[in-house]
């Protein structure tokens, strides 16, 4: 599948992604299309390919990729294998001729080595091409499996030993012929440039017996019984899990592979756990439950580096785009100079803030910073003498000028401001230049004291051009302060106006007020600089306050003259009460009027607005009342 975009890829079953462009064959893991980098890259002859152009056939084993990649108008393929685990990928032409699985997808095998599922990969220098494979020979044993290869030309043989618990190719065995006994000896011979009498032949005691051949073992015994390949499978699945064991926290899904494997191994071999086999139940679910244990806290390890080597991507990219720039550019001015320092600068600022992430490659950053300050070393030598000519320093006098003419048609304080920070950017650029001429070892003390010379001559009319700038920000704000004052002072009179009519309680009243009280000191904040207009905010606070007082004190008596209504009122009904039950005869007929009577009701409603004019002190009264006229009349 294509994807396009900046930097197009093909994807090989979303798991990598290969292109053949911009000059180079890489092979990334990432699906960005906005980045060209990746984990693989090499050049390709044509560099003006498309994406369509180039011959991409590939191959999954587990988690191994196998790709077959040939550029445009290339006559040879590339074989490159990837493995997801350990995200590496190696270019093994070899595989070309012949390339054949291992038993139980262990990995492949090919004429001059092997490569693993793990990332195990081994080449033997044996100096021989274009041997194609011959055959495959299987021990009884299920333990050892022999491959030969040969050359059709010159009729050598190479063979190949692989064993299936150990995991690894023994030492090539080169030769121009070879055969197998029933016993498992193998002879083999080498040919001569030269005629000769007399040839020598090697014999070699090898596992590879006649399948009719029995050798000498004790049939009672467990393990006769389990069968040796049976064990030899179960041991080849153990050693691979001590292999996964070493590997680093890079291999990706490290400890679910342990887990998954360790709990294969016990569920898949009844004799684990016998006697007769060490009882290796036991460690195995030791080493289970540990990975297990491990899982989650390797997933937040696993984010974290994730996220340490992106950032570490993003400076690198950034580092060396950054030194691009600069070995591009001729530096006919000062400011050249100045806009590439400041951007080394920044840079090893990041690149210095690496180092307090976790897990990063503390290496890559010392290189990275080290380029860096050599790249700023050398620049700073060609600004030094870039500041020795005369007109070095023309573009700054030039600006500070423009600057100082522009100051009297500022109008507004807006502009002035905006005016000041290109002053000051200015005047930082100095700073810089005397630091580097500072801290530079030059031997003629009379160009270091012309170039500080020259850079404080320019200082001193930055300085003027700040003083000027300065009065007339100030004459510009004292005709605009006065209009932005009178029109804050407005809108604070119209929410006092507002907020005094929504009050209908003393606690409105406080809670207004304190409102009112912070808009006046962003007031006195804002307008700090002006000094007549701190007094009127100064009287205006007062006079809020006082408003807001005088609020809450009308407020007050009302309720008190609401509350004293209500407990007459009260007063008078219960007096009513108390007459109209004292006529009653039975209890029963008490009890009917406290549930239903009308003036019952209208006591209890009296009580309710006491409630919430906050008057407790009546409603206690009219309560301890009402129940004493009630407990009275059935006494």
């Amino acid at each position: 599948m294509h994807h396009f975009g900046k930097h197009p890829h093909i994807s090989i079953e979303d798991r990598v992604f290969v292109e053949t462009i911009g000059g180079d064959l890489t092979v990334k893991i990432e699906n960005n299309t906005d980045d060209g980098g990746g984990l693989y890259s090499e050049p390709v002859d044509n560099a003006d390919q498309t994406l369509d152009d180039a011959e991409i056939y590939y191959a999954i084993v587990g988690n191994i990729i196998v790709l077959k990649v040939r550029p445009y108008q290339e006559n040879e393929f590339r074989y490159i294998v990837y493995n997801e685990k350990i995200q590496q990928a190696k270019r093994i032409d070899s595989i070309q001729h012949a390339c054949v699985l291992l038993p139980d997808d262990h990995g492949l095998i090919f004429p001059n080595g092997y490569y693993l599922q793990s990332g195990e990969y081994k080449t033997f220098e044996l100096g021989l091409e274009n041997l194609l494979f011959e055959r495959q020979v299987k021990a009884p044993n299920g333990e050892d499996f022999l491959y030969m290869f040969y050359n059709r030309l010159s009729g050598v043989h190479v063979l190949l030993q692989y064993n299936l618990i150990e995991q690894r190719v023994g030492t090539p065995l080169v030769c121009n012929g070879a055969t197998f006994f029933r016993g498992g000896e193998l002879v083999c011979f080498r040919s001569q440039d030269e005629p000769q009498k007399h040839h020598a032949v090697q014999i070699w005691q090898t596992p590879y017996v006649g399948d009719d051949y029995v050798a000498p073992s004790d049939t009672d015994s467990l393990l006769y019984k389990i069968g040796n390949k049976e064990i030899v499978r179960g041991m080849a699945e153990c050693h691979e899990l001590l292999n996964l064991i070493e590997k680093e926290d890079s291999y990706a899904n490290l400890y679910v592979d342990l887990v998954k494997l360790a709990g294969d191994v016990i569920d898949s071999y009844f004799w684990i756990d016998k006697e007769e086999t060490a009882n290796l139940k036991e460690p195995l679910a030791e080493i289970r439950q540990a990975a297990a244990a491990a899982v989650d806290e390797f997933e937040k390890v696993v984010r974290v580096r994730q996220n340490t080597n992106e950032q570490t991507r993003q400076v690198e990219r950034a580092t060396r785009e950054l030194i691009a720039s600069i070995n591009h550019k001729r530096f006919e001015n000062i400011n050249e100079f100045v806009q590439s320092l400041a951007a080394l600068r920044r840079t090893r600022g990041d690149i210095i803030a690496l180092r307090d992430l976790r897990y990063v490659d503390a290496t890559l950053v010392d290189t990275l910073e080290q380029q860096v300050a050599d790249y700023t070393d050398k620049l700073a030598q060609r600004c030094v003498q870039f500041l020795l000519q005369a007109d070095a320093l023309a573009p700054y006098d030039a600006a500070i000028e423009k600057h100082k003419a522009t100051i009297d048609s500022v109008q507004k304080v807006a502009d002035a401001k905006k005016l000041e920070e290109q002053i000051s950017d200015s005047a930082s650029e100095l700073e810089m230049l005397i630091e580097i001429v500072s801290n530079l070892k030059i031997d003629d003390a009379t160009q270091r004291t012309t170039i500080i010379d020259n850079i404080s001559a320019i200082f001193a009319k930055v300085n003027q051009a700040r003083s000027a700038l300065k009065a007339r920000t100030k004459e510009l704000m004292s005709v605009e302060g006065v209009a932005e004052f009178n029109s804050q002072m407005k809108l604070l009179n119209q929410a006092v106006v507002n907020y005094l009519d929504i009050c209908d309680a003393p606690q409105k009243c406080e809670e207004f007020l304190t409102k009112m009280m912070i808009q006046v000191e962003e007031l006195e904040g804002r307008f700090a600089e002006f000094d007549e207009f701190v007094v009127q905010l100064t009287e205006k606070r007062e006079e809020i306050y006082n408003a807001f007082e005088s609020r809450k004190i009308a407020l007050i008596e009302a309720r008190n003259k609401r509350a004293a209504a209500l407990a007459s009122a009260a007063d008078r009904i219960l007096k009513g009460i108390k007459t109209r039950v004292e006529s009653f005869t039975s209890i029963n007929d008490i009890h009917g009027y406290f549930a239903s009577d009308l003036m019952i009701e209208k006591v209890r409603d009296i009580v309710e607005q006491l409630k919430a004019l906050d008057d407790s002190v009546k409603v206690d009264d009219i309560h301890s009342r009402l129940k004493t006229i009630r407990e009275d009349a059935v006494r």
